[in-house]
């Protein structure tokens, strides 16, 4: 499911290219089914192919090219020389029925083959369908269907849908409403912020800025590095002591003055990072719909990727986050970090879902969390996030692994929290019942992300600074020979953002 929506893209736009031609078809589909579940689809490797795509659901047909629930783009041929899909996750007892449609680039052109099923016949001794062959497998019954291309020139019909863009403005359901692939870093659509978070979000010990050292798009990517103010030959280790930083063209929320100036004094110092935090407010913003984000997640000390969506009009209030946050993807990006208690919190765990407070205990209440062997930040996965008018479910590289139901206004009250009183009782998934927009950013510390009494790496080293002190931002700068070390890969690297309506 990867690239699903630069399919759809070339599709769209070059549907007439998205045709059969007489030099070229698909070859025939080949399945394999696995007990007790899952199956593998595959194709011939065939030169010119670059690219092969296959979308299926268990006994629901396709109306259009919409993505399947079990899908995925293929980049390369395997070593036997086949283009292959695995998944272990579907449940495809016999006589059940797949219904897929494959997608194939080759050589400079698109081809696409629709309308297609195939029938599960786990037992050996089962006829296979007409059109094709039966082979016993170890993992299996294995058939081969022959695909039959499908040539059309009209435009799918535009079903309505609950999605909503730029001010209220309606669209077609599975419609590819946004998308950078990052071939240009385009501030048309995206807004750099200048500000230095206060402690109404995580007050985080950054200063965001507008340098292009510390957002850039190089090589189809784009890269938002966090680095050192003490780099900067301006500031010395005794001006973040005693200096004082002003921020040209800051724009502050609140125009709260804090939050463009800071003054050093006693256990005040200047943000001891430079970050970037990128967003789509002034362009894009939207009230449901599927946002997939395929990105590499920074890796070092103390540092942690923000993959968000923020109230593009803060309706419900600005204070302690009343008008909601929604985390697509979130770790905490050490190597190796536990709790005082000896919980793995560090890159295996994944988090996403809403936050709408920054009370200490309940500010990660409602997150969903994903946890792996690998590190999520060794390498690139999707990150998806799925806002339904009464639901939030979350996804990694096409695997669902959480749905929160929209029940906030009531745990949000039993928890004594005041703006649930603004909230609106007639929309169960309120305050997220606003547009949003899109963040993209890295994060460093802060006073809510990494608890108290951690510690981290082999040496299990304690955090540095404690969340309620107000030496915290100090303590950690001072530490800045352990955790500097440790700062590899502090990059969080974004391929591409999609966004469909629903």
């Amino acid at each position: 499911m990867r690239h699903f929506g630069r399919v759809l893209a070339i599709c769209g736009v070059l549907w007439l290219n998205c045709v059969a031609s007489q030099e070229f078809s698909i070859p025939e589909v080949k399945f394999e089914f696995f007990k007790p579940r899952g199956f593998r689809a595959s194709i011939p490797d065939v030169p010119g192919i670059k690219l092969f795509a296959f979308h299926s659901r268990i006994n629901k047909p396709f109306k259009q090219l919409e993505e399947g629930d079990f899908a995925d783009e293929v980049m390369e041929p395997d070593a036997e020389g086949n283009w292959v899909y695995e998944t272990t996750k579907a449940n495809v007892p016999d006589g059940q029925f797949i219904y897929y449609w494959v997608y194939v680039q080759h050589e400079d052109r698109s081809y696409h083959a629709t309308n297609l099923k195939e029938l599960v016949r786990k037992n050996p001794t089962t006829k296979p369908p007409k059109e094709g062959k039966t082979t016993n497998k170890n993992a299996g019954t294995s058939t081969t269907t022959k695909a039959t291309t499908t040539t059309t020139t009209t435009v799918p019909p535009c079903e309505p849908s609950v999605t909503t863009m730029n001010g209220g403005r309606s669209t077609c359901a599975g419609k590819l409403i946004f998308e950078d692939t990052f071939q240009s870093l385009d501030l048309t659509r995206w807004q750099r912020e200048v500000r230095i978070p206060l402690d109404t979000e995580s007050a985080e010990f950054v200063s965001y800025q507008a340098s292009p050292t510390n957002s850039y798009v190089t090589g189809g990517h784009l890269f938002v590095v966090p680095t050192l103010l003490n780099l900067d030959p301006d500031f010395s280790d005794e001006r973040i002591r005693t200096g004082e930083l002003i921020l040209p063209g800051c724009v502050s929320p609140t125009n709260n003055e804090y939050e463009c100036r800071r003054k050093a004094a006693l256990a005040t110092i200047l943000p001891p990072v430079v970050s970037a935090k990128l967003n789509t407010k002034g362009s894009f913003h939207f009230q449901y719909g599927r946002v997939e984000i395929r990105a590499k997640l920074p890796k070092g000390d103390w540092i942690y990727p923000q993959i968000l969506l923020q109230p593009a009009e803060n309706y419900y209030g600005y204070a302690d986050l009343a008008s909601g946050m929604l985390l697509v993807a979130h770790i905490l990006s050490n190597v190796e970090l536990v709790t005082a208690n000896g919980v793995q919190i560090d890159g295996h765990r994944l988090r996403g879902g809403p936050i709408f407070t920054n009370r200490a205990k309940l500010r990660m209440a409602s997150l969903r969390t994903n946890v792996l062997e690998q590190l999520f930040n060794d390498r690139f996965h999707v990150y998806g996030l799925i806002w339904r008018p009464d639901s939030i479910a979350l996804t990694v590289d096409g695997f669902q692994y959480a749905t929160i139901r929209g029940v906030f206004k009531n745990y949000a009250t039993s928890n004594n929290l005041t703006q649930a009183n603004l909230w609106n009782e007639a929309n169960v998934m309120s305050p997220f019942d606003r547009e949003f927009y899109i963040s993209l950013g890295v994060g460093v510390g802060g006073v809510t992300d990494f608890p108290d009494g951690s510690r981290t790496g082999p040496l299990k080293q304690p955090k540095p600074w404690n969340n309620t002190s107000p030496k915290a931002e100090y303590n950690f700068y001072q530490n800045r020979n352990v955790w500097y070390r440790t700062w590899t890969e502090p990059e969080l690297i974004v391929d591409y953002v999609r966004v469909y309506a629903l």
